[in-house]
């Protein structure tokens, strides 16, 4: 039995619509539908292919694809040699430094100490005030502040204030402020001063005396001396540019 007999069966039963299908006629439905399958459908239910000529057809239009444009490879670039690579010269080799000239040395290395006998030495940086009493040589590069008294050579390579006794006195590079009796020589270089009155047998003077002197033999006065203070000598030598401000005696003594 088909559905659709199916549900007129249904219907009828249910609400009294329709009818039943008779006895017989659910097969014969049933046989019905099974030729329709197998039966093919006739041509005639095919639409037929338009003709060629037929205005309605139309061809469509071949599909042209667009010309790629013409690839132009670039020009290569110029290539630039390579500069030839030289090798540096090498180095000379450095000079020898060279020994430093006397000249050049610092001041202090020409006051080094020389070891001597039977003398008394302050090095740089020692300190002493009070009084010194030597029967042999003294030099002085360190502080001293007092008096002297030696029966030799008084060496002052620093600034002193000190009242000295010597048989000697040299002078380098310093100042003494005090007075000096000398039996023999004194020396005051031309960066050297005294400050103080001087007696002495000879003095040579290359820098500034502030104070009177009392020589018994000769003062030698240097073109850049200076004395300031009155002079009692038996001779004295004074070179062009020497400046004396103050009396001089000479012979008297």
């Amino acid at each position: 039995m088909s559905k659709k007999d199916n549900f007129s069966q249904a219907m009828f039963e249910m609400f009294g619509l329709g009818k039943a299908p008779e006895e017989g006629e659910e097969e014969l439905n049933d046989l019905q539908q099974l030729e329709n399958l197998e039966a093919p459908a006739p041509a005639a239910d095919f639409p037929e292919a338009p003709a060629a000529d037929d205005p309605v057809f139309s061809e469509t239009p071949a599909f042209e694809e667009p010309a790629a444009p013409a690839f132009e490879e670039p020009a290569p670039a110029p290539v630039e040699e390579a500069p030839i690579f030289e090798s540096p010269a090498p180095a000379p080799a450095p000079a020898p430094a060279a020994e430093p000239t006397p000249a050049a040395r610092p001041a202090a290395a020409a006051h080094a100490y020389v070891p001597r006998e039977n003398c008394t030495y302050f090095a740089a940086g020692t300190s002493m005030e009070g009084t010194l009493r030597s029967d042999s040589d003294v030099e002085i590069v360190g502080d001293f502040k007092g008096e002297i008294a030696s029966d030799g050579k008084v060496t002052i390579h620093s600034n002193t204030q000190s009242s000295i006794a010597a048989a000697e006195l040299v002078l380098i590079d310093c100042t003494l402020t005090g007075d000096a009796m000398v039996g023999g020589d004194v020396s005051v270089s031309e960066s050297s001063s005294i400050t103080g009155n001087v007696r002495a047998a000879n003095i040579v003077c290359s820098g500034i005396i502030k104070g009177n002197l009392n020589v018994a033999g000769n003062i030698t006065l240097t073109e850049n001396a200076q004395v300031i203070g009155d002079i009692k000598t038996g001779t004295l030598a004074m070179s062009r540019g020497a400046k004396v401000s103050g009396k001089i005696d000479m012979g008297s003594n």
